[in-house]
């Protein structure tokens, strides 16, 4: 499963790169790419509902979610692959080619295509092997970890090559590069998540018959916990940070290129394995997952500010290593708590999922949202002319060559850039914290609910496997003896 996250994080981190693509390599305005991605977006409103209710109503010998695992990352990776590979393909052409603009339409179309159905499985899988809390924490730590070193190591290998052809000490063109990393990375997660269906078996027995979608499409108004997060996603899903990558801008003509800022990266890298020894401290320390979640969300608004008012000061002395003594403290302690938000925030999502089984008998991961995701349609427009407006407001201009410290010669630029590179999710993070509040899915409640899952299962179990699961049947043991121990200790 790590290997798998990996994988999946290589095309993640390529993506991180990809207005920076579309904009200098494939040279096409980003007014055109807001239109095609706001076009896809439309698409979106019948893709979605369609591969989603194929994955709830799919049941085979090998599970519900390993045969997509194993037929959809081909298409997906080829395509995305064949989307980077652009630039060469048409070579040296105009600004805003015709041809080019088609070709990117019908790459990103096809790609968003097999995105959802690639995209469900994957995420609903550790939940579909194990039931225990305990598995799924572990399990999703050694992804969040395999993941988050997938996705830097596109910007290690990118921009110090990137660096190296600026000052002329390599000859390989950003076309070039972006081909063969695209290609490496489509290798590599078509086979590594291919592993993942021949070799991680399903084992949580689902429900024979799924309900139609004319009744899950409504199940997340039955879930308490899920509408409250809903709500909150509705009310920033117009939010635009102006979908720009002000990471490479700030490496790059800020800092003045890779070789400055791996040091500053190596301390958050550090941060980020020390925060694992934290989560047991951080358990111990705290009553609930709630409490617990609200204090790192704290901790980390509390560097954003630190982070904008300190590069809001520096930055007018035009001195690479200030920025970077702000970028080094505020981003390497910001990593040191990714462990603990990684294992519990996770959690409380598979337990606001496994919320909506409890109280339906039924698990729609591919259908249950969609009410929710068309209301979000709405604010699409909104989000669309809020990242151009973004980009306008900063003053930055993309047609401006990456190639040089300070190439934009601007002191308010760069403090707008670097502001949002480390607080351009504020809004949206301080409304998603809300629900939380309001969170009580806990104690001899959570016991509770566990207990009867597992029994259910345990029913289906048997039923349609003519005995037992011993895996079930002593979780379900397990829970009981928590439960019996929880209200002793309450009495």
């Amino acid at each position: 499963m790590a290997v798998q996250k990996f994988a999946r994080a290589l095309k993640t981190g390529l993506d991180n790169y990809q207005n920076l693509y579309f904009t200098k390599v494939l040279k096409i305005d980003l007014v055109y790419i807001t239109v095609i991605k706001a076009l896809i977006s439309i698409y979106d409103t019948l893709n979605d509902p369609l591969m989603g209710i194929l994955f709830d109503k799919t049941r085979t010998r090998w599970g519900k979610a390993r045969p997509y695992i194993l037929s959809t990352p081909l298409p997906y990776f080829l395509t995305t692959a064949l989307m980077y590979c652009g630039a060469m393909i048409f070579g040296e052409t105009k600004v805003n080619d015709p041809k080019k603009i088609i070709f990117l339409f019908i790459t990103l179309f096809l790609q968003e295509t097999f995105s959802t159905l690639f995209n469900i499985p994957t995420d609903n899988y550790p939940t579909l092997q194990s039931s225990c809390p305990s598995d799924r924490i572990a399990v999703s730590l050694a992804q969040s970890y395999a993941g988050a070193y997938g996705g830097d190591l596109i910007g290690l290998i990118y921009l110090p090559l990137l660096t190296l052809n600026n000052i002329g000490k390599i000859q390989i063109s950003q076309p070039v590069l972006f081909a063969i990393i695209s290609i490496i990375t489509g290798a590599i997660g078509t086979f590594g998540t291919m592993g993942v269906a021949m070799k991680c078996p399903e084992r949580v027995i689902l429900q024979p018959k799924p309900a139609p979608l004319t009744k899950t499409m409504f199940y997340v108004l039955k879930n308490k916990y899920a509408l409250r997060n809903v709500a909150a996603n509705f009310v920033t899903s117009f939010w635009s940070n102006g979908g720009y990558s002000w990471d490479v801008i700030t490496q790059m003509e800020i800092m003045g290129g890779a070789f400055r800022i791996l040091p500053m990266y190596g301390f958050y890298h550090i941060c980020n394995i020390l925060s694992l020894k934290l989560i047991k401290p951080f358990r111990e320390k705290f009553k609930n997952y709630k409490n617990l979640v609200i204090a790192l969300r704290a901790w980390d608004f509390a560097l954003s500010i630190i982070w904008v008012i300190g590069g809001w000061i520096v930055m007018p002395m035009k001195k690479w290593w200030l920025t970077g003594i702000v970028f080094t403290f505020c981003y390497g302690f910001n990593g040191l708590n990714n462990a603990p938000a990684t294992a519990f925030e996770g959690e409380i999502n598979r337990e606001i999922n496994d919320y909506t089984e409890y109280l339906t008998g039924e698990r729609p991961d591919g259908t249950m949202y969609l009410l929710t995701n068309y209301l979000n349609r709405i604010t699409q427009p909104l989000n669309t002319l809020m990242a151009i407006w973004i980009i306008k407001w900063t003053g930055y201009d993309t047609t401006v060559e990456s190639t040089s410290y300070w190439a934009q010669d601007s002191v308010d630029v760069y403090r707008k850039v670097f502001a949002l590179y480390g607080a351009g999710h504020w809004l949206p993070d301080i409304i998603k914290t809300i629900p939380l509040f309001f969170y009580d899915l806990d104690g001899e409640k959570k016991l509770d609910m566990y207990k009867a899952l597992n029994e259910r299962r345990m029913m289906m179990a048997k039923e349609n496997q003519g005995k037992l699961s011993e895996d079930m049947s002593a979780l379900v043991e397990q829970l009981r003896t928590a439960s019996s121990a929880q209200n002793k200790k309450q009495n």
